[in-house]
C-alpha cells in the first residue's frame, strides 16, 4: 500500500514538473530543435549537430550544436533528425461547409499530418475565409491557408457586367486569388482580368477554350494549373477541334502535338513571369495505364479517404479507359510529353510550383504532393530542385522570399521533421517525425491520433 502511494505522489510530482515547463514554454513562446541535421533549402548540404531555435513562430537563430543558447524552460525536442522547410501544395481543395466542419477539419489536419504548411486553395468559399483566420491565430490544427473564392467560368458568369461585379465582390470579401474555370469568353476573360487589376487580385486555374494559352500569358495570370492549353499550344491550336472534358487537358492532341514547339512555349512561359503547377499526379491516375484502380486505392493515404468517395473515383477511371476515346498508347505519350514540358519549363527558368489537386482521383491530402514531387524527380528535375517547387519557389510567388521556404533567421517555423535524408527519401510518408507550425510542435503520433477518426480500416 506505501510504495502504491509513494508511486502516485512520484506521478503526481513528475505530471507537476511537466505542466510547469509547459506553462514556461508557452509563456516564452520559445522552442528548440536540438542535435538536429538541418537542409536550409539555400543548397544542397546537409548541416550536421544543429540547433534550430524559434521564438512566438518565428526561427530567431540556426548553429552548430552548443553555440546557440537555449533559454531555461524553451521546449526543447533533441535527436539526429533532418529538419527542411515546411512544404506547400499549390492547387489544393478545402471541403465545402455543407460537408460539415468535422470533415473540413479533418481534411486540414490531414494536409498537415504530411509536412504541408501552406495550402492554396483552388476552389473556396466564405467559410474557408473563416477557416483561414482560425488556422492564423493556431485556433486549428491547420496549414496556413490561401484561398481562392468562387471560381469564374462560363456557367458562374452570365454577362459582361455580372463578370466585373464578381471580381470587385470577391476582392472585397478579402479572397486571395481568383480561381479561373473553362468556359469563359473572350470577351469575359478580358472584363475579368481587366478588373482583376484594378482591383489588385490575382487570376489563376484553368485556361479556356476561347481563350488559349497566349492570351492568357499576355494577360499576366498568376499561375497556369495542370499544364493547361500547353498540349493545344504544341499542336497548333486546331481550330476544328471541339474542346473535349475538362479532365483530358489536351490528352486527344498528344500524337499531334509537335515537341519542338516546347522551346518556344517555355520563352513566352518565362517572359511571362507565369508560374506553373503541372499536378502530374492527377495526369498519370487518370491515363497512367500502369496504375490499375485497384493499385492506386491501397496507396498510402487511401485510407483516410471516405469509401464512397473512393469507389467513385475508381468508377470514374475505369469508364474512361474503357471508353471509345482512351488508347493506352496515346495516354503514354500524352504523360511522357507533359513531363518532357516540364523539365524543359523548370530548365528554362519558368517557374514551377508544387501542387497535386487534392483530394481529387486518388490524391489524398498532403500524400498526393509527396507522390508528385517524386514525379518531378522522374521527369528529370534533382530533388533539391523538385523540393524547391514546394519551398523556395513558394516563398518568391507569395512575395515572401525573406520569410518562406527556408530554414534561416527571420523564416517562419513551418518545418518538416524526418527521420532520414529528404534528399534521399522521396517521398517521405513514413519518414515524417514531425511537424512544426507557426513554432507548434505536432508529432507524427499526436497527427495520426487526432486522423484517427478518418481512418476506414
Amino acid at each position: 500500500m506505501k510504495s502504491l502511494i509513494l508511486s502516485i505522489i512520484v506521478s503526481l510530482l513528475v505530471l507537476s514538473q511537466s505542466l510547469a515547463a509547459a506553462q514556461q514554454s508557452d509563456v516564452s513562446g520559445v522552442f528548440a530543435l536540438d542535435g538536429v541535421h538541418v537542409l536550409t533549402m539555400e543548397s544542397e548540404d546537409i548541416l550536421r549537430n544543429q540547433t534550430v531555435l524559434i521564438e512566438n513562430g518565428i526561427i530567431s537563430a540556426v548553429g552548430e550544436q552548443g553555440s546557440v543558447s537555449i533559454p531555461e524552460g524553451a521546449q526543447r525536442l533533441e535527436g539526429p533528425f533532418y529538419v527542411m522547410p515546411g512544404l506547400a501544395e499549390m492547387h489544393a481543395h478545402i471541403p465545402p461547409e455543407r460537408q460539415g466542419e468535422e470533415y473540413m477539419l479533418n481534411t486540414l489536419a490531414l494536409y498537415l499530418s504530411q509536412g504541408i504548411t501552406t495550402i492554396r486553395g483552388m476552389l473556396g468559399e466564405p467559410a474557408h475565409l473563416n477557416l483561414r483566420d482560425r488556422a492564423a491565430n493556431g485556433e486549428i490544427v491547420s496549414p496556413r491557408i490561401f484561398t481562392s473564392g468562387p471560381s469564374f467560368s462560363g456557367t458562374s458568369v452570365p454577362s459582361l457586367e455580372r463578370a466585373r461585379t464578381m471580381v470587385f465582390e470577391q476582392a472585397e470579401a478579402g479572397y486571395d486569388l481568383l480561381k479561373f474555370h473553362p468556359g469563359l469568353s473572350v470577351e469575359k476573360f478580358e472584363v475579368i482580368t481587366q478588373a482583376a487589376n484594378e482591383a489588385g487580385i490575382e487570376f489563376s486555374g484553368h485556361i479556356s477554350h476561347d481563350v488559349g494559352l497566349i492570351r492568357s500569358l499576355d494577360a499576366g495570370k498568376g499561375t497556369i494549373d495542370h499544364l493547361d492549353r500547353y498540349m493545344e499550344f504544341l499542336a497548333g491550336n486546331p481550330e476544328d477541334r471541339e474542346d473535349p472534358s475538362i479532365i483530358y487537358f489536351g490528352y486527344d492532341l498528344a500524337h499531334d502535338a509537335d515537341q519542338s514547339r516546347i522551346p518556344e512555349a517555355v520563352r513566352l512561359t518565362r517572359e511571362a513571369g507565369v508560374w506553373n503547377v503541372p499536378t502530374n499526379t492527377l495526369m498519370h491516375n487518370v491515363f497512367n495505364p500502369d496504375l490499375s484502380t485497384e493499385m492506386m486505392s491501397d496507396w498510402p493515404g487511401m485510407e483516410y479517404m471516405p469509401e464512397q468517395l473512393v469507389n467513385n473515383w475508381a468508377r470514374f477511371v475505369n469508364e474512361l479507359r474503357q471508353g471509345e476515346d482512351y488508347d493506352e498508347e496515346k495516354a503514354r505519350r500524352f504523360l511522357e510529353l507533359r513531363d518532357i514540358l516540364t523539365l524543359a519549363l523548370h530548365e528554362g527558368g519558368a517557374g514551377l510550383l508544387l501542387g497535386a489537386d487534392a483530394p481529387q482521383i486518388f490524391n489524398p491530402p498532403g500524400y498526393s504532393a509527396h507522390r508528385e514531387l517524386e514525379l518531378i524527380v522522374g521527369a528529370g528535375i534533382s530533388p533539391f530542385e523538385a523540393l524547391k517547387t514546394g519551398t523556395v519557389n513558394v516563398g518568391h510567388y507569395l512575395n515572401e522570399e525573406e520569410l518562406t521556404g527556408k530554414v534561416a533567421t527571420g523564416f517562419r517555423a513551418d518545418l518538416i521533421l524526418l527521420r532520414s535524408n529528404p534528399l534521399e527519401s522521396i517521398p517521405f510518408h513514413d519518414e515524417i517525425e514531425g511537424v512544426v507550425i507557426s513554432g507548434t510542435y505536432h508529432s507524427s503520433e499526436s497527427l495520426k491520433e487526432l486522423l484517427e477518426p478518418m481512418r476506414r480500416n
